[in-house]
């Protein structure tokens, strides 16, 4: 079921197709909306980017809809990639992927499996993930590599004691958003507070990355 508080943010589509996905998006519960045209205080379910530039503008999409969109989920919208580049996009934070070769109907069906968090995973990119995760599991890369810019911003004021409505009035953004961006720098440290996430920022060493898994459906 598709509520109608469901929104949809595009990021680099042409403008035919976005007012396109629009219209069709609109016929089944959705709003879709540019960054810019988003009203505020409105939050992003699903965060759709273009996936047909290079490579770099593709993660820098991804990290730019992370940073900005803390709460969506990532949906890539292209032709294909390679194995080292679905692992790459993965890591970033890719939900899912959509061919631009299939049907409205499979897009809108994508859209609520996401939304669900119940997202379709073919065999390959299983076997990509778990591949990653074994010739990873040894490697400890610094925090950065797996914080967005905010998120190591705000890590590093929750370092300094600073509490959510401190945080929320230096960056100029709400305690909600700031609430939302604790969450996930949390969840992604695999800590459970705050306190062992600022412990944790002076131990890098301690930590272990294992690329985000797209779950089955």
């Amino acid at each position: 079921m598709v509520f109608a508080k469901d929104v949809v943010v595009s990021i680099g589509l042409d403008r035919l197709l976005h007012e396109l996905i629009r219209a069709v998006l609109a016929d089944n519960g959705w709003r879709c909306f540019v960054p810019k045209s988003l009203p505020a205080g409105e939050e992003a379910s699903i965060v759709v980017i273009a996936a047909s530039d290079l490579t770099e503008t593709i993660i820098n999409s991804v990290r730019y809809a992370r940073a900005q969109f803390p709460t969506g989920k990532i949906i890539l919208l292209g032709s294909g990639g390679s194995d080292s580049e679905v692992i790459h996009f993965i890591e970033e934070g890719v939900s899912a992927y959509f061919s631009t070769g299939d049907s409205l109907a499979g897009f809108i069906n994508l859209l609520q499996m996401v939304r669900e968090n119940r997202i379709p995973c073919s065999g390959r990119i299983t076997q990509l993930v778990l591949s990653a995760i074994r010739k990873r599991s040894g490697k400890t890369p610094a925090i950065h590599d797996r914080l967005t810019p905010r998120e190591e911003e705000i890590l590093r004021l929750i370092r300094d004691g600073f509490g959510n409505k401190e945080i929320a009035n230096r960056l100029c953004i709400s305690p909600n958003t700031v609430k939302n961006h604790v969450h996930h720098l949390l969840e992604k440290l695999k800590v459970r507070s705050r306190h062992e996430a600022a412990w944790m920022h002076h131990r890098p060493q301690n930590l272990r990355f294992l690329p985000h898994i797209v779950n089955g459906g």
